[in-house]
């Protein structure tokens, strides 16, 4: 993934208390990821940030759209994307992910990348199946699939005819019944 310049949020300057960070994810967020699930979209997100001492809980919310892929037909869909997620930093002596609500950070550094962060949540907030409705997708595609599931299934119906029979291996067993005989 690479790094948003734009999200680097440096925890060592922020006051003790309260804090909110509002945040687009547009089409230029996304093209910067190094990832294909997500092709473009558009989030808000939002990020209330409370310290005290030196742990930080974090509440970030996503809503929005995002563009991927049709599973079924492989065009770009839009999938609606509604997330609230909890994390809990604290600073350490290197950087470590306990838990998936759980991240350390190293206290020389100081500096989370909520961009990397905002565009994980983001994905995992992608149903498993991303589709279009039903008759939505491109109709050339569904086409093609139709016409490749359908050879498929002539092939496949093929696979219940019994093979041929190979005499040879009647020929084994004769040699192997003839062994067993002369060893009684």
């Amino acid at each position: 993934m690479a790094q948003h310049g734009g999200y680097q949020l440096n925890l060592k300057l922020l006051s003790q208390g309260r804090h909110r960070f509002e945040y687009e994810l547009d089409g230029d967020f996304f093209a910067q990821a190094e990832s294909y699930d997500i092709v473009g979209g558009a989030i808000s997100a939002v990020v209330d940030l409370e310290r005290s001492s030196d742990v930080f809980h974090l509440t970030i919310t996503l809503d929005g759209v995002v563009r991927t892929a049709c599973d079924r037909c492989l065009e770009e869909v839009e999938i609606p994307v509604s997330e609230e997620v909890k994390l809990v930093v604290r600073f350490g002596e290197s950087y470590e992910e306990l838990s998936d609500d759980l991240l350390v950070l190293p206290l020389a550094e100081g500096v989370l990348d909520l961009g990397s962060l905002l565009y994980e949540y983001s994905e995992l907030a992608l149903p498993m199946q991303r589709m279009h409705e039903e008759g939505e997708c491109n109709p050339d595609m569904m086409d093609r699939i139709g016409r490749i599931m359908a050879v498929d299934a002539t092939e496949a119906e093929g696979d219940d005819v019994p093979e041929a029979h190979d005499a040879r291996w009647d020929a084994l067993g004769q040699l192997l019944e003839q062994k067993n005989n002369l060893n009684k």
